[in-house]
């Protein structure tokens, strides 16, 4: 039976690894357990991705890294993770930014006089009634609405504002399908607000281990990377979709 030694990372300290055989230049050969082909390798080539040291194999006295006993699964299982880390963090910050509170006019006549932002009292009787202004409260109950809903007021490119999306189908005798790109981006600002809800939701509950969480959040940033195909839509950079990495 041939044995060998190696320093960490190298084929020889890994546990897939099986000497066969040593070559005229006394160099140890073996297969590799760890890829489909079982290719045959080296005992002093540098490790694959799917190297996991076996401790009986090692130098005595190599220096080891503190994850030198993780298994390859379990290393990209933790890379996973800070990569979703870093991604609620970054959605986390674009979330606090302030919102604007929006103002409908949709009401209101040109020469109407300017909305009274302040909640006068009542005169009428005299009681100390407190009335309010009513564009006043449309604003803060939008206001409260899009905080609970944590919808933010996001501006969309100026370059695309009044234009259409034009659907063209394959037969020229059909009719094309025309989506005007305001209602577009509504819809996309719509899908990303609803996915930092779920996020935070999941984040939040006590209903999942951190295993699951992670799985979970995988399918989240999925997600985020397919939209960053609308990111052109943002007048903001930071207000798009950011995906892995």
């Amino acid at each position: 039976m041939i044995s060998v030694q190696e320093v960490y990372n190298r084929c020889g300290s890994c546990r897939h690894f099986e000497p066969m055989f040593t070559d005229r230049m006394s160099r140890t050969m073996g297969e590799c357990k760890g890829k489909p082909t079982h290719p045959t390798v080296g005992a002093q080539e540098f490790g694959c991705p799917n190297y996991h040291l076996d401790r009986s194999k090692l130098v005595p006295g190599s220096p080891l890294p503190d994850d030198a006993d993780v298994s390859p699964a379990e290393r990209e299982r933790q890379r996973r993770m800070t990569l979703v880390q870093q991604g609620n963090a970054r959605d986390a910050a674009a979330a606090r930014r302030p919102t604007t509170v929006r103002r409908s006019r949709d009401d209101e006549d040109d020469d109407a006089p300017p909305k009274m932002n302040y909640i006068p009292l009542s005169l009428d009787g005299g009681d100390g009634e407190s009335s309010m202004d009513r564009h006043t409260l449309k604003s803060i109950l939008a206001e409260v609405l899009d905080e609970a809903l944590n919808v933010s007021d996001v501006p969309m490119a100026t370059r695309f504002k009044g234009g259409k999306v034009i659907v063209q189908p394959a037969n020229a005798e059909l009719q094309a399908k025309e989506i005007e790109i305001d209602v577009l981006f509504r819809k996309v600002v719509a899908i990303r607000d609803k996915l930092r809800v779920l996020e935070q939701k999941i984040n939040g509950t006590d209903n999942l281990d951190a295993a699951e969480k992670v799985q979970i959040q995988q399918y989240i940033t999925a997600c985020y990377g397919t939209m960053t195909t609308f990111n052109f839509l943002f007048r903001d950079r930071d207000d798009g979709f950011a995906g892995q990495g």
